[in-house]
């Protein structure tokens, strides 16, 4: 090209020295200049797209999903320019889940009237060293405050994800819920390996529920929200709980894939007790998440003496101390392999609620 360019322009020259005499030399200097022309424009575009092929290249290896199927890890790094109180809370739960000392608790969430076992939710339960329980108020505070909540929300999905894997085809028919932090959602590293593992259990998004509170949805992020999406398409679906009032955007929820909200047991009966104003504005809320798909849980259900009026309303689902509190989850693994031995035929999911 250069050699061509340079013949090309002593030609030119030469012609016009010449008086543009003969022809022969004007017509190769004419296609010589030409096809440099056409060649250094071709060079520059092939240039430019390997300079974005190359860039594409990078950003793929940069942002494309990890090779790596396995669970996010459980390491919880150490925590410094904390309090004394959370430091000594957040060295117990480094010390539990360095030891493996996690236990995963499901509680019922059954249909009503009928009372069958149709959801679980999973709690964690982390057992100190002198054989002491931290439960979640212990410890999700300080967690929050440290940066180290993504660590907890990932053992609970590795524990719940377990736990529906070692009860087999039985539990096929059940959904099981797990609360999450936003700000697990919000963690970019945490999140790359949560959707990586996501993918590679793709066969329980019909039955895995991420659980969020209603403040913690209203003051989301535009990353959570964002992610969130993410998690969504790829069919996993959401909860919502600790609502306070009835008049909610439903179907801005729903747009974002929240199939579930749980009202509290007081909540209804305190409204119920307003008397037809209040039960008027109950049937309007049901009709409302009727009109968007939506399914209601009323929790914390704990007496005998609550069930009249609840059934009354013509609430579908109940959570609570009455319908069974929260048992380890090992405990349904044992009554299902005993159920097994004996060639039975009854689901101990069912059995055990």
């Amino acid at each position: 090209m250069f050699t061509a360019g340079i013949a090309g322009a002593f030609l030119v020259l030469a012609t016009i020295r010449s008086g543009f005499r003969p022809d022969f030399e004007i017509w190769l200097s004419a296609a010589l200049v030409v096809s440099l022309i056409l060649h250094a424009r071709a060079g520059f575009a092939l240039s430019r797209a390997q300079q974005e092929i190359e860039l594409l290249h990078r950003l793929v290896k940069k942002f494309g999903p990890s090779q790596n199927k396995a669970a996010p890890s459980l390491q919880f790094e150490p925590v410094e320019n904390v309090g004394k109180e959370d430091a000594v809370i957040l060295d117990e739960v480094k010390d539990a889940i360095e030891n493996d000392r996690i236990d995963l608790y499901l509680q019922p969430i059954v249909s009503l009237p009928q009372r069958k076992t149709r959801c679980f939710e999973a709690f964690s339960r982390l057992r100190r060293a002198d054989g002491g329980v931290l439960r979640p108020s212990d410890y999700i505070d300080a967690a929050e405050r440290a940066n180290r909540i993504g660590v907890v929300d990932n053992m609970i999905l590795l524990r719940a994800v377990q736990s529906l894997r070692q009860l087999g085809p039985d539990s096929a028919q059940y959904r099981m819920f797990c609360n999450i932090s936003p700000a697990t959602i919000f963690d970019q590293d945490f999140f790359t390996r949560f959707t990586d593992y996501l993918d590679a259990n793709q066969d329980l998004a019909q039955r895995l529920v991420f659980e969020f509170t209603y403040p913690a949805v209203e003051m989301m992020h535009d990353r959570v929200k964002n992610n969130l999406k993410a998690v969504a398409d790829r069919g996993f679906a959401f909860s919502v709980d600790h609502i306070r009032r009835f008049d909610l955007n439903w179907s801005a929820l729903r747009e974002r894939n929240f199939r579930y909200v749980k009202a509290p047991g007081s909540l209804l009966l305190a409204e119920s007790a307003k008397g037809d104003v209040g039960r008027a504005r109950i049937k309007a809320f049901k009709a409302a998440l009727i009109d968007n798909g939506i399914d209601l849980i009323v929790e914390k259900i704990e007496y005998e003496t609550q069930m009249p009026e609840i059934l009354s309303l013509g609430i579908d689902y109940g959570q609570g101390a009455l319908f069974g509190a929260p048992r380890v989850a090992a405990n349904y693994i044992r009554q299902r392999e005993a159920a097994n031995a004996a060639g039975a035929e009854v689901s101990p999911l069912a059995a055990a609620s």
